[in-house]
C-alpha cells in the first residue's frame, strides 16, 4: 500500500475518532442556565428506556431567535404552565428554540405533562413557535433530530424509537399541534410513525399507547429487526476502525 494512501486512512481514522457523539453536538441549556423556578412537585420516572417521542409547538409564545427571547420564551411558558395550567413544573421534558439550542423543561428522568395517556412512555420536545404553516428552520430541525439521538446514546429512548407529533396521540380535533409545518418536516423522518388516535372507547386492557405501539411497529418494523440492524452497523463500524488502527500504526 503507497504512502499516501496509508496517510489517508490515517486521516479518516482519526476523524471518525474525533467525531462527535449526537449530545457532543447540540448546545444545551440547562435548567440553571434559563433560570427555571423550581418544581411544586416532582414525579420520577421509573420504567425506561422510552418508546415514543412526541413532539410540539408553542403557538404561543411565538418563535425565538436569539438566546434572550429563547429564554425569555421558556421563561414564560413555565409560568403559564404552573400558574395558569397549575401543574407542578413546564410541562415538556425539552424545548428547542429557532437559535438551535435545546432547553431543559423537566429532562430526561421526570414524568412529563405533554400528552394525556402517552406521558408514561414519550418524551415530549416542543419547538417554541407557531408552526401551522411555515415550518421550523433548519437550526432548529437539526437540533430535535440530533437531541433525538442523544437520548439513545444515553439510553433513555429504545433503539428503535417512535416519533408521532401531539395531535397525533389525540382524537381528531383535539389540537393542530404542532402544526402542519412542523408535520411536513418531521414525517420524512426515519421513524417517525403516521398512527393517529381514532377517538374510538377503548376495551379494558386497550391504552392509546399500546395501539399506538402495535401500529408503529408494524409499520416500521420489530424491534428484534432494529437491534439487529444496529448490531449489524455496529460490528461494520468496528471492523472499520480496526482495519484503520492497523493500516495506520501496523503498517
Amino acid at each position: 500500500m503507497s504512502m499516501i494512501r496509508i496517510l489517508l486512512f490515517c486521516v479518516l481514522f482519526q476523524t471518525v475518532v474525533n467525531a462527535k457523539s449526537a449530545c457532543e453536538q447540540v448546545s444545551f441549556v440547562d435548567r440553571a442556565g434559563w433560570g427555571a423556578r423550581d418544581p411544586t412537585s416532582i414525579t420520577n420516572l421509573t420504567t425506561k428506556p422510552f418508546s415514543f417521542y412526541v413532539i410540539h409547538h408553542t403557538y404561543q409564545p411565538p418563535n425565538c431567535y436569539d438566546d434572550i427571547s429563547c429564554i425569555e420564551r421558556v421563561k414564560s411558558i413555565q409560568y403559564m404552565h404552573q400558574n395558569t395550567n397549575g401543574w407542578a413544573d413546564v410541562g415538556y421534558h425539552f424545548l428547542v428554540g429557532e437559535n438551535g439550542k435545546v432547553y431543559e423543561g423537566r429532562g430526561w428522568d421526570r414524568q412529563g405533562a405533554h400528552a394525556p395517556g402517552w406521558n408514561n412512555d414519550a418524551y415530549g420536545i416542543c419547538i417554541i413557535g407557531d408552526f401551522q404553516v411555515a415550518s421550523p428552520n433548519q437550526k432548529a430541525l437539526d437540533a430535535v433530530k440530533l437531541w433525538i439521538d442523544c437520548g439513545v446514546e444515553k439510553g433513555h429512548v429504545k433503539k428503535d424509537y417512535y416519533i408521532i407529533t401531539h395531535r397525533q396521540s389525540q382524537r381528531p380535533g383535539y389540537t393542530v399541534c404542532p402544526g402542519n409545518g412542523t408535520v411536513d418536516a418531521i414525517k420524512t423522518w426515519p421513524r417517525y410513525c403516521s398512527y393517529q388516535n381514532s377517538g374510538m372507547n377503548l376495551t379494558q386492557n386497550e391504552t392509546q399507547l399500546s395501539i399506538g405501539s402495535d401500529f408503529c411497529r408494524k409499520q416500521l418494523g420489530s424491534s428484534a429487526l432494529a437491534n439487529m440492524n444496529y448490531f449489524f452497523s455496529y460490528s461494520i463500524s468496528i471492523f472499520f476502525l480496526f482495519f484503520l488502527h492497523v493500516q495506520c500504526f501496523i503498517q
